[in-house]
Parts: structure tokens; C-alpha cells; sequence
């Protein structure tokens, strides 16, 4: 995005967030999300708060996420209603590490809560560490899931949402080390086990 439109765009996104919170389209309710949309901005930028501004958006691929993301969301909650309905109790609990490949901490927390909002898993923390090279900031969601069969496909429901959530909003480089990671997630190795450690 041009780096001229992204504070108007922050600014029309944060507004529109407050209008739709509140459900009342007045122009007091959108003055008010406006003053209270350039505060924010205004306190985020001395703190050296840049996620948002660097953040791309692509909306075809947005679409895309958040029709993907609203399914994940049925089926889960389908799941979830009918543990709450059948006798016994089938939950199998486990947390399970997930390398994360985008440099966006945008994208990370986009993943993270995405993750969060869906019946059955949680995020429950986001492990940083600066890489071996010293270059980008290495991050890992450590996601607690009810209904655990296995590791890799707790991975590859993550990284799809990765995959996802970088064409809509990260930097394109990302998309080949995610497109990697996501492959050996799905593809069996000759000795039965899947690719990824």
C-alpha cells in the first residue's frame, strides 16, 4: 500500500470498527469514532507501534480469509455442540507448537486470535526470539486444541490460516517458506512419518 493512503486508511478502518461496534450510523457516532480513531493513532506512533501501517491488504484474498475462517468457525462450533450433546467424553487435550513464517507480527496476531475465536482451540502464547542470523524475529503460537489426533494436523490447520492470512495481509516472500512448511505438513515421507519435525 502507498505509504500516503495508509494513515487515512488506518484512520477509515479504526472509524469504521467503531461504528460497527456501536451498530448506529450517526454523525456524532462517527465523529466520535474519528477523535477517538486519531488518538489511538496518536498514542501508537511514539511508541514505535508500526504493525498496522506496514500491513498490506489485498481484498479479493481478505475475502478469502474470512470466508475460510466463518467455515472453520461452523464446523468447529458443530463439533463442539455435538461433544456438548452425545454421553462420554471424547476430548483428547494437548498443546501443540506451531512455527510461524510471516515477518508480520500483524499477520501473527491475526493467526493467533483467529485461533482463538474458533470453539476448541486457544492460542495460548506467542514465543519470540530473534533469528540465528540475527535478522527477523522468529515467532511460535503455542495453540491449545480439545480434540487432538495428531500433531501434524494441528499444524496444517494453523498454517493454512497462515497461508491465507499472508496472501490477504503479509509480504509476499513470506508465501514460499509458508508454501514449504504447509507441503511437508501434508506430504508423507517414505518412512511413513510426515515432513515436518
Amino acid at each position: 500500500m502507498n505509504k500516503f493512503l495508509r494513515l487515512p486508511t488506518l484512520l477509515l478502518w479504526l472509524t469504521s470498527l467503531w461504528v460497527a461496534l456501536w451498530a448506529d450510523l450517526t454523525v456524532g457516532n462517527v465523529l466520535g469514532g474519528l477523535i477517538v480513531a486519531l488518538v489511538v493513532v496518536g498514542v501508537a506512533r511514539p511508541t514505535g507501534v508500526t504493525g498496522l501501517e506496514r500491513t498490506n491488504f489485498r481484498p479479493l484474498s481478505a475475502l478469502i480469509y474470512v470466508g475460510y475462517f466463518l467455515w472453520q468457525l461452523v464446523k468447529a462450533n458443530l463439533v463442539v455442540a455435538w461433544e456438548i450433546i452425545t454421553p462420554g467424553l471424547k476430548i483428547h487435550r494437548a498443546i501443540i507448537a506451531v512455527p510461524m513464517h510471516s515477518t508480520s507480527a500483524g499477520v501473527v496476531t491475526l493467526i493467533a486470535n483467529s485461533v482463538t475465536l474458533t470453539p476448541g482451540t486457544v492460542t495460548v502464547y506467542i514465543a519470540e526470539k530473534s533469528s540465528s542470523d540475527g535478522g527477523a524475529i522468529e515467532r511460535t503460537l503455542f495453540v491449545h486444541v480439545l480434540h487432538f489426533l495428531d500433531v501434524e494436523s494441528v499444524r496444517r490447520d494453523v498454517l493454512q490460516l497462515e497461508r491465507l492470512a499472508i496472501k490477504a495481509f503479509g509480504h509476499r516472500n513470506d508465501m514460499s517458506i509458508v508454501d514449504a512448511a504447509f507441503n511437508a505438513t501434508s506430504n508423507p515421507t517414505p518412512d511413513g512419518k510426515n515432513g515436518a519435525s
